[in-house]
């Protein structure tokens, strides 16, 4: 896992009263940085060009701005054609000085109405983009100026786009008003940004590689993060080390089934693929349900049940949701992942106030807004949530300490409040595709969270494992649309081959 933090200003700020850096060469590492990324999407010199190879900066007038113009004076002593296009006059001193600098080495510069101009001039040559116009600490929408100049650049589609610390447009929780620069890369300066995770920089960060300021990551990251980014190596499986096993041994998954059965059948089927040794399929007397062979049904839960999945596919009923809720709530030793339907059922609030702990649960952000409508913690549109993701997560975790909370994304946000402890941990997963946006991809996965509880993974790790495994298994899938939930399953069953 890798910290990620809200500010890091404050991080700056403390790495030049620690370590006694200057502004100068903070700036110098992160040039430095810059030109290594652009040098590596510059071409060779067997390329063919009308000139030779062009790159262009956008700079605005902040420290930001600055970065560029010493990005374009190192660029200068390259054979590349470094323009510099000012969206708006240097107003930090750091970005005067460094703008002096990259005039002595000879830099071009251009004003935002003759960027059109040199597009047209340079559509051959022009290789990188990069964006040094506004970084951290960015709120509102751009300046005209700088809007104009990042479409320009967005409609280039054969010059590889580099960000300097955030993409242009973004504000300090990864929101934007208006236009935002859309980036390949984004080289993130000294630690990782809260900012460059939400669902609105998904297509905006692209590729991010973190930059060091002059300091080991270790001594610049000296404060409290906002969150953790888990990585692939942070995936445990559910391997059986032991031989002398039964079925038994690794839990027996019951899946409510409701008014879509399929859903209850895509989460069973996941459950038994990830390690589950029996799964069944509970329909309270429903006809009519088709069980595949290696399920089980049952009219109700069976004995010995290690972890239940409500929800999938369940309708809304609330007699029905009120019955499986009040047996939970009578086996509070019980895990269960709590999805879909149940997320807007009013059984719901009281299930949680009587056994949070244990409790996983996994909306999308409109099964969220009903969730925390639902349990009295406010109404909210699905906007709200999708740009409030962690505020609202923090009032839901407060109110019910223990549960584990998985919010569905473009990436994906598990948080827990334990009891005692201030606040939410939060866990960022960002290796899910666009592949998943399909109709039993939520059913998988909370199928694939009720196995690993069964086989004794606490919430928090299920949420995590189960989260990782679909979305690395939904990267094996080799086209973007044609993702179905067996494919997938099919593809979790094969992440352990390599190891």
């Amino acid at each position: 896992m890798q910290h990620i933090f809200t500010d890091t200003r404050v991080l700056d700020a403390r790495a030049r009263e620690t370590y006694g850096l200057t502004e100068d060469i903070m700036m110098e590492n992160a040039a430095a940085a810059l030109e290594q990324a652009v040098l590596a999407h510059t071409g060779s010199s067997t390329d063919v060009h009308l000139n030779r190879a062009a790159v262009l900066v956008l700079a605005g007038g902040g420290n930001n701005g600055a970065d560029g113009y010493a990005l374009a004076r190192r660029l200068a002593s390259k054979d590349i054609g470094v323009t510099v296009c000012a969206v708006a006059e240097p107003k930090s001193p750091l970005c005067t000085v460094q703008k002096e600098r990259a005039a002595r080495l000879g830099v071009r510069f251009i004003n935002v109405e003759e960027l059109d101009e040199y597009l047209e001039e340079t559509s051959i040559d022009l290789k990188v983009i990069a964006d040094c116009m506004f970084g951290s600490g960015f709120h509102g929408s751009l300046p005209a100026e700088a809007a104009a100049a990042a479409l320009a650049a967005n409609a280039c589609r054969d010059a590889y786009k580099l960000a300097c610390d955030i993409p242009s447009g973004l504000d300090g929780s990864g929101n934007a008003e208006g236009a935002v620069f859309h980036a390949d890369e984004t080289v993130t300066m000294g630690a990782l940004k809260l900012a460059l995770f939400s669902d609105r920089a998904k297509d905006a960060a692209g590729h991010i590689t973190l930059a060091g300021l002059g300091v080991s990551r270790t001594a610049f990251e000296n404060g409290e993060a906002a969150a953790e980014l888990l990585e692939e190596k942070d995936l445990r499986l559910p391997h059986r080390p032991r031989q002398q096993v039964h079925k038994g041994s690794f839990g027996h998954v019951a899946v409510v089934t409701g008014e879509k059965a399929g859903a209850a059948v895509i989460a069973g089927t996941a459950a038994l693929n990830f390690g589950a040794g029996l799964v069944t399929l509970v329909h309270g007397g429903r006809s009519g349900v088709q069980v595949p062979f290696e399920l089980m049904a049952a009219e109700a839960f069976p004995e010995g049940t290690s972890a239940v999945a409500l929800g999938m596919g369940l309708g809304g009923g609330e007699s029905t949701a009120e019955a499986y809720c009040g047996w939970l709530r009578e086996h509070k030793d019980v895990p269960c992942v709590l999805d879909a339907d149940i997320c807007r059922s009013a059984a719901i609030r009281q299930l949680l106030e009587e056994r949070s702990r244990g409790t996983v649960l996994t909306p999308h952000p409109r099964e969220f807004a009903a969730l925390l409508a639902g349990c009295g913690l406010g109404t909210f549109s699905v906007q709200d949530v999708l740009s409030r993701r962690r505020e609202l997560m923090q009032r839901f975790c407060s109110a019910f300490p223990e549960a584990v909370l998985l919010v569905k994304g473009a990436n994906t946000f598990i948080g827990t409040q334990r009891g005692g402890e201030p606040g939410m941990r939060l866990y960022i997963q960002t290796l899910g595709t666009n592949a998943l946006a399909k109709a039993g991809s939520g059913d998988v996965l909370s199928g694939l969270t009720a196995a690993l509880l069964a086989q004794g993974y606490v919430p928090l790790e299920a949420a995590a494992a189960a989260s990782l495994a679909h979305a690395l298994a939904a990267r094996r899938i080799r086209t973007d649309y044609a993702l179905t939930p067996s494919a997938l399953i099919a593809q979790v069953a094969e992440l352990g081959q390599a190891e």
